[in-house]
């Protein structure tokens, strides 16, 4: 009487959703961690840089206007400076960072040149300009605040070693966001790897896993089931003709499908059936069908099960029938779903 109960509990409930305990919704948000560094490199991309420009006379000091700097989480402060040197010259320039009080926080020194020339080998001639005239500085400051830059243009020699007096022209970029934009690039990868692996683990991780594949109509399996999560049991079949290679005649082909399971006692616990689509294939010629399938069981309490799953023999469309080729079942026990499934619920009978 049990037996018989619990298989009408399951006919009268073949739509129901899978429970909360059975759904893992918090990996999915895993997916999203390696746009966290993306961001932040993206903020770093829109912002617009602050640009001066200084010019420096020999022995006469040259300081920038107010440069805002911040000393904050994301990023880093950079200072770029570039000077417009004369063709072939070189120069020796001091570069001080001054706070708001004028206190030097940050000192150096940059030698720079910038020559140029042309060549001329095997019929071919050209010309070419290459300079070292760039200073590059990433730094944090103490705090944020106004600060300035104080340039001292030590030597402006041309290629004879003669000073030059005219001004140099000093040309300022700052960025308070700077980031290493590798390395926010493999950090992004990184998080994305490790993020698969969190998901696989959790919607991935079965008790049991079995695969068969049978040259018939139908699978006989036994297991012991149940527990926490669900048992999925994916079905895909195949059907061939076995001397036409002519396609389906009917658009609209369906296949039965029959599921029952039975406790150790050889009693009853659910008897499942749906008409199935068929889907058409083509390929060089070649024609087939395929039936597919994924039914969810719930079990309260672990059991030793048996599953009988049919699917016909053959499929007919008018002309001659299809055959089937092979029938492949996946059953896994304990499997967690990202979102809410059709579940088939099967109760724990006396003696099971």
């Amino acid at each position: 009487m049990a037996a018989s109960q619990s298989a009408l509990q399951a006919k009268d409930r073949p739509g129901s959703r899978s429970g909360q305990a059975d759904v893992r919704r918090w990996p999915l948000l895993l997916g999203l961690l390696p746009l966290i560094p993306l961001l932040v490199l993206l903020l770093s991309w829109l912002e617009q840089p602050q640009r001066q420009q200084i010019a420096v006379a020999p022995e006469q000091p040259g300081t920038s206007d107010s440069l805002p700097l911040e000393s904050g989480w994301i990023g880093s402060p950079l200072i770029k400076l570039r000077a417009e040197l004369p063709v072939n010259t070189s120069m020796g320039l001091g570069v001080e960072l001054l706070d708001a009080g004028g206190a030097t926080v940050l000192e150096l020194a940059k030698d720079g040149w910038r020559e140029t020339g042309s060549w001329s080998e095997g019929g071919e001639s050209g010309s070419w300009d290459e300079s070292d005239n760039g200073v590059v500085l990433s730094l944090r400051p103490p705090r944020s605040g106004d600060y300035r830059l104080r340039l001292t243009l030590e030597d402006l020699l041309d290629t004879a070693g003669r000073p030059l007096e005219s001004p140099l022209l000093v040309r300022v970029e700052v960025r308070n966001h700077s980031v290493n934009a590798p390395l926010l690039w493999f950090t992004a990868l990184v998080t994305q790897l490790m993020a698969g692996i969190a998901m696989r683990a959790t919607y991935r991780n079965w008790r049991l896993r079995k695969v068969l594949r049978v040259e018939d109509s139908r699978v006989l399996l036994r297991s012991r089931l149940g527990g926490t999560g669900l048992v999925r049991v994916a079905v895909r079949a195949r059907y061939e003709r076995p001397s036409s290679d002519a396609g389906p005649l009917a658009s609209q082909l369906k296949a039965a499908l029959e599921l029952e399971v039975s406790d150790a006692l050889g009693r009853s616990r659910l008897s499942f059936q749906r008409s199935l689509p068929v889907t058409a294939h083509s390929s060089d010629g070649d024609h087939w069908l395929t039936v597919e399938e994924v039914l969810h069981l719930k079990l309260i309490e672990r059991a030793s099960l048996g599953l009988r799953l049919k699917l016909p023999e053959t499929i007919d469309d008018g002309g001659e029938p299809w055959e089937i080729e092979w029938l492949r079942l996946v059953l896994e026990d304990g499997v967690l779903s990202s979102h809410p499934v059709a579940v088939l619920t099967l109760e724990a009978g006396d003696g099971a």
